[in-house]
């Protein structure tokens, strides 16, 4: 099955408070379609992008958890994004993908990328690896939803025209408008990939 290179071999993200402490002025981050609204995360957790494939059913685990791959050798389980946020369930398309991500290491764990547990996450279609100034990302207390629990923060894409400190473009003798903001709903990947498995009666 023909396989999309990983963004993080050619991408490296630079933004916020880094998993290393160091502070970032902007991050790069992978954007992609769940629904109607365009989600991203770190390209520093993408490991790689492959198209979707059938996957084998595990029993005792939450309805989200579509089930397990083995991707390069490794076996890892695959959650479909459209149930862990808590949306209505669709079809897949042939834009369909599964995101390799690695679990995000806690601030005393001294794991390298390569080492960390891997995950695949079924989104509708993948869009671009966008940057992202951190002062353009505000926290997720505009939202109201059932996801926003599994919201980093919403970041806002400046037009070049923003970037250049023109907010207003001119369409033509005497019409203006206002340029219209790219909204990107960032994802905490900590929570996405932090659930309950049900093994021999108990919750793990």
């Amino acid at each position: 099955m023909a396989q999309q290179s990983s963004p993080a071999s050619t991408f490296e993200s630079s933004g916020g408070r880094h998993q290393t402490g160091e502070l970032r002025l902007s991050r790069d981050v992978l954007t992609f379609h769940v629904s109607d609204e365009e989600y991203g995360i770190g390209i520093e957790h993408i490991r790689e992008i492959i198209k979707h494939r059938v996957v084998t059913e595990v029993p005792r685990v939450p309805s989200f958890v579509a089930g397990i791959i083995a991707v390069r050798g490794l076996v890892m389980p695959v959650l479909d994004l459209r149930q862990r946020l808590r949306m209505r369930t669709a079809g897949l398309s042939q834009k369909s993908r599964i995101l390799i991500v690695s679990r995000p290491a806690s601030s005393n764990e001294i794991v390298s990328e390569e080492e960390r547990e891997r995950f695949g996450l079924v989104v509708d279609r993948v869009s671009e690896v966008v940057r992202i100034q951190e002062v353009d990302i505000e926290p997720p207390t505009v939202l109201s939803g059932k996801e926003s629990e599994f919201v980093e923060g919403i970041g806002r894409v400046r037009s070049e025209i923003e970037q250049s400190q023109r907010r207003e473009a001119r369409i033509g003798p005497g019409m203006i408008t206002t340029e219209v903001q790219r909204i990107i709903i960032l994802l905490d990947l900590v929570k996405v990939l932090s659930f309950e498995v049900m093994r021999a009666g108990r919750m793990l």
